[in-house]
């Protein structure tokens, strides 16, 4: 039996990756991470969170818009009002982690057990915009959206955990945000194939959300009082 991790939107909350990290290493081991973007900003720890992701082999990652923004100047000027914390987040990064950061990519097709997993941020032709169902509200639109020739398409970017199944099309799923969440809530999903059976379930673990905001103010982080009112 093969076991994996969904997980999606850290947001450089490295206390919610040490408690997810400390369950898949202690009861629910896995032998991969599907990594759905969004790691880096809006949280306090980018240097500790990147360490760990981009060093732990477990790991499969692509690029949410957190990331490409950072190589892409149109998308910058979209959040232009944050751009004091995009600066911070390069400089506590470095040259070195940024350059190893560009060769993440946007999306890929990862096989296991001779299921194919599609991994997009959100979309399959944008890294930044909703997913059709959220825009357009209708499950027919939503999953012609991936017309990729795979099992499963894996998305990030709402937050929200997600499995939205059409009888004649693939199913959706979104692990939820590991990192942002008012309750404190760690959310991810673990997928058990076995012999061409999949069995998916949803996980969310408890973390202290108050060592995040502390953190926050102990590294000076720019725009933090706007992050922790809108996601802790």
């Amino acid at each position: 039996m093969e076991r994996i991790a969904l997980v999606s939107d850290i947001h450089s909350n490295v206390h919610a990756l040490e408690v997810f990290m400390n369950y898949i290493d202690n009861k629910s081991k896995v032998s991969l991470i599907l990594n759905m973007g969004d790691f880096i900003q809006i949280g306090p720890n980018p240097v500790e969170v990147y360490d760990i992701i981009m060093n732990d082999s477990r790991f499969i990652n692509i690029m949410g818009n957190g990331e490409y923004m950072f190589f892409d100047k149109e998308i910058m000027k979209r959040y232009e009002k944050e751009c004091e914390h995009q600066d911070w987040v390069i400089n506590q990064l470095g040259n070195d982690r940024m350059e190893r950061l560009k060769q993440v990519p946007l999306q890929r097709i990862v096989e296991i057990e001779d299921k194919k997993f599609l991994m997009v941020h959100t979309r399959i032709n944008s890294v930044i915009e909703f997913p059709l169902l959220y825009v357009k509200k209708t499950l027919e639109e939503f999953v012609a959206d991936y017309d990729e020739d795979v099992d499963y398409v894996l998305i990030g970017h709402t937050h929200f955990p997600l499995y939205a199944v059409h009888w004649n099309w693939k199913p959706i799923l979104n692990p939820g945000s590991l990192g942002c969440s008012k309750e404190g809530i760690a959310r991810f999903a673990i997928v058990e194939l076995d012999d061409g059976l999949v069995n998916i379930t949803y996980k969310q673990l408890k973390y202290d959300k108050e060592k995040v905001i502390r953190d926050y103010k102990k590294n000076s982080v720019p725009y933090s009082e706007k992050f922790i009112d809108m996601f802790y």
